[in-house]
């Protein structure tokens, strides 16, 4: 199902990429339609030629304009071939010679569309064939009609469309290419964040695990001299215990030393726990947070696992941030409730009073508290109410996932 759904995401991008283009071609096309539907007539009429060969030739003239997205040089090379001949095919140079008004538009339209669509080459090609076409078609025709007007107005609005279209692509590209800078930038500040949260996980963890260690270590050690009269094997088996839990604590500060920086040195605080709530509460209230709290009395379970603590404080701690960043000025309730073993923990506040003062984040804090709450098998979930609030729902158990010592064996 995973795997659909990684595919499903490139085609779904795909299409998003394809469409403008299609639309694109659809408005060149309009464009292509109008323009062939007032050259043939003024060919006709205007320049004498021949009522087919105008039909002709205006249709391969403004039809290389419909279709030059998906065919650039060919349309490039047709369109200056058909300019000559439009030329040439003229009958009456009494008129404006030898590039028409039709022409020179759809000339100019060809040129800006290729420049922005396409390497600089290929509107350079179009840009230079058309010109080439058009001196060619004044030097060859016998004429009485002055032409070095026509052809330096040619030149020079076919020439400037050229220059503004590869403005334009440079753009384009100096803003693509931002965009995906500014992507693969917040994709790396993800990273950096899960990762910093998860090494700051992992220190909770040791603090945790490495306390009731400890306790393991001291009382297997000193079993031998609390209990006098200790059978040898038990006393062995005592010793064999303190050996484990000593080279357990010794790889678990091997491999702490690897995920700590060098910038941070150790927390000698204790870390916070299930009795630490009330007063994170009443920190936020103090800083200006509109909060009631219910429950808090089910927060004093001695017996709960030092790691869930954690985790329920850290989840606490990060929901109220968050209330303070994105809905300043919003009521807030803090909920606990109890179901067995169980923590159910309910922070939902209303729609900010605030909205100007509210600041847009990256999320990464809701990643960090689905990541504590997997660790001890619990689960988080946070979406937007109806009345334009927030609620953040989480479900921890307090007690170890298992006692079942089979699945130690």
């Amino acid at each position: 199902m995973a795997r659909s759904e990684r595919r499903s995401v490139p085609d779904e991008q795909s299409r998003l990429q394809v469409k403008p283009v299609v639309w694109a071609a659809g408005v060149i096309g309009v464009f292509a339609l109008a323009l062939v539907s007032v050259a043939i007539p003024l060919n006709a009429v205007a320049f004498g030629m021949w009522v087919p060969l105008a039909f002709l030739l205006s249709a391969a003239h403004a039809g290389a304009l419909g279709v030059a997205l998906f065919y650039p040089r060919t349309v490039s090379v047709v369109a200056c071939v058909a300019v000559y001949l439009l030329a040439v095919a003229s009958a009456d140079l009494t008129v404006v010679w030898p590039v028409s008004v039709t022409t020179l538009i759809g000339q100019a339209l060809l040129v800006g569309v290729l420049g922005v669509q396409q390497v600089w080459s290929v509107g350079l090609l179009c840009w230079g064939g058309g010109v080439v076409a058009a001196v060619a078609a004044a030097a060859l025709v016998p004429h009485d009609v002055p032409v070095s007007g026509n052809l330096v107005l040619f030149s020079s609005i076919t020439g400037g469309v050229f220059v503004v279209a590869l403005i334009v692509q440079q753009w384009r590209q100096i803003s693509a290419q931002l965009v995906r800078e500014r992507r693969l930038s917040a994709d790396e500040h993800a990273k950096r964040v899960i990762a910093e949260e998860k090494t700051r996980v992992a220190r909770e963890l040791h603090d945790v695990i490495a306390h009731s260690m400890s306790l393991i270590n001291v009382q297997a050690t000193t079993a031998r001299y609390r209990h006098p009269g200790l059978d040898a094997r038990i006393a062995a088996e005592f010793d064999e215990m303190a050996a484990a839990s000593r080279q357990a604590l010794s790889e678990m500060r091997s491999v702490l030393g690897v995920l700590r920086s060098t910038q941070t040195g150790g927390e000698l605080v204790p870390q916070p726990g299930l009795e630490r709530i009330p007063e994170l509460i009443d920190s936020a209230r103090r800083a200006g947070v509109d909060i009631t709290a219910h429950g808090t009395e089910l927060l004093e379970d001695r017996e709960a696992s030092g790691i869930a603590g954690i985790a329920a404080f850290r989840i606490v701690q990060e929901a109220l941030s968050n209330v303070t960043r994105h809905a300043p000025g919003a009521r807030t309730e803090v909920r606990f409730g109890r179901s067995g073993d169980e923590l159910t923990i309910v922070v939902r506040n209303g729609a900010p009073d605030r909205v100007a003062n509210a600041v847009q984040g990256g999320g990464h804090g809701l990643v960090g508290m689905q990541e504590r709450a997997a660790i001890v098998g619990g689960a988080v979930r946070f979406g937007h109410l109806d009345d334009g609030g927030y609620e953040v729902r989480a479900v921890l158990p307090l007690r170890e996932m298992s006692d079942d010592p089979q699945e130690f064996a």
